[in-house]
């Protein structure tokens, strides 16, 4: 290991904030660099090094240096077998730690919250521009409770993307993710929110600065169905909701201010993903205001049956300026793709249907229903048909 110095921790927020505003600037960042190194500042010489290209120089000095610029994460950071993911994920750009995914495991001498505290103790954190915790813990429930007091309190100006249940080797079911609000509040630059839980609570989903909100759940609940369609989010420019399992959602009518365009006007992809309410949902998306500013629409991973198709189809001109339609792992028999696509050709993508439903399988459950919606409901989930979450797609 290197004798270099330690970070100093000196902060210049005026040439920090020239950063926040423009990552890929070079001479914000050469600027920055020079000032560090005359501090002492171990970081200047790696950013000089990211900017001159020399990459087999940098990876060896931020090598010799990782011990010491992570601390106590240091450990969690290296794992020992190359199929084991490290719980301390750590990405570097221009130099500096830019993104760190935390995670879990039983056998870890640090919990989910020690490390939290650890990281957000770094001097090297007022850089980080990604932070993205997987399972926190190993109760009965994967709880985030108390991410959000450490993260208020946390000196971090420069994070910009935040991820809760970023895992794919713990079941969603068993996450839950409250104070929604808390962490909008305690980040008022943040471009981007995604979350990942069964279970989501909030007051207010509203945020000045917000990009890209992702909300996958397997029960959203009718409260944040509410949140959402109210949300007012002028710079929002993605949007996906995993609604989930039936009656754990509130009613379409809930969304009507974000389809009639008013809370989100630079809304250009919007996913509504793993939902029952797949067919009705394209009705109202038909005759809303927002449809024309979109580019996509994804529907994947739900309960689209050829009833939803028909729709599609009968409205093809509203939805014939979209760059991407999304019916992916829904409930279509190849039949029904094949009519999607000779409408929609190469905007279309459905790949992987779940349920091979012809026109005429669903005319049958329809006869036999006589409309009665919860008979529909009963027979199409009979015929194998359901959101992802029936099965494990969520796990």
């Amino acid at each position: 290991m290197t004798d270099s110095p330690v970070i100093i921790a000196p902060e210049n927020e005026e040439l920090e904030r020239a950063l926040f505003d423009d990552h890929e600037r070079a001479e914000a960042w050469q600027v920055f660099a020079d000032w560090l190194s005359g501090q002492g500042d171990a970081r200047g010489e790696a950013i000089a090094l990211s900017f001159r290209g020399e990459e087999e120089a940098l990876a060896t000095y931020i090598a010799g240096h990782a011990e010491r610029w992570l601390g106590a994460l240091y450990p969690a950071s290296q794992s020992g077998e190359a199929a084991v993911r490290p719980t301390v994920h750590v990405e570097w750009t221009h130099g500096v730690m830019s993104h760190v995914r935390l995670a879990h495991r039983e056998a870890d001498p640090l919990s989910g919250e020690e490390k939290l505290k650890a990281l957000v103790a770094l001097p090297a954190a007022r850089l980080l521009r990604s932070l993205a915790l997987g399972v926190y813990n190993f109760a009965d429930e994967n709880d985030y409770f108390g991410t959000v007091e450490i993260l208020n309190d946390a000196d971090l100006p420069g994070l910009r993307h935040l991820a809760l249940g970023d895992f794919e080797e713990g079941p969603v079911w068993r996450s839950m993710v409250w104070e929604i609000d808390g962490y909008l509040r305690a980040f008022p630059d943040l471009t981007s929110l995604h979350i990942r839980s069964r279970e989501m609570k909030a007051s207010s989903l509203d945020h000045a600065t917000l990009r890209s909100l992702a909300l996958r759940s397997t029960a959203l609940g009718p409260e944040m169905t509410a949140l959402v369609g109210a949300a007012k989010l002028p710079q929002l420019e993605e949007l996906e909701i995993w609604t989930g399992m039936y009656d754990q959602y509130g009613p379409l009518s809930d969304y009507r201010p974000l389809l009639a365009g008013e809370t989100c006007p630079r809304l250009k992809h919007l996913r509504f993903r793993n939902a029952e309410q797949a067919d009705a949902f394209v009705h109202v998306l038909a005759e809303s205001a927002l449809l024309p500013q979109l580019a996509t629409v994804d529907l994947s991973l739900g309960e689209l049956t050829p009833r939803g198709a028909r729709v599609l189809i009968a409205n093809k001109h509203k939805f014939a300026h979209l760059e991407t339609l999304d019916v992916s792992s829904c409930c279509l028999g190849e039949e029904v793709v094949a009519d999607l696509g000779a409408h929609f050709g190469s905007a279309l993508r459905a790949s992987g249907q779940r349920v091979n439903m012809s026109y005429a399988a669903w005319d049958q459950i329809m006869t036999r229903a006589e409309g009665d919606e919860r008979m529909v409901r009963e027979q199409s989930t009979a015929q194998g048909c359901g959101v992802a979450v029936h099965g494990e797609a969520l796990l």
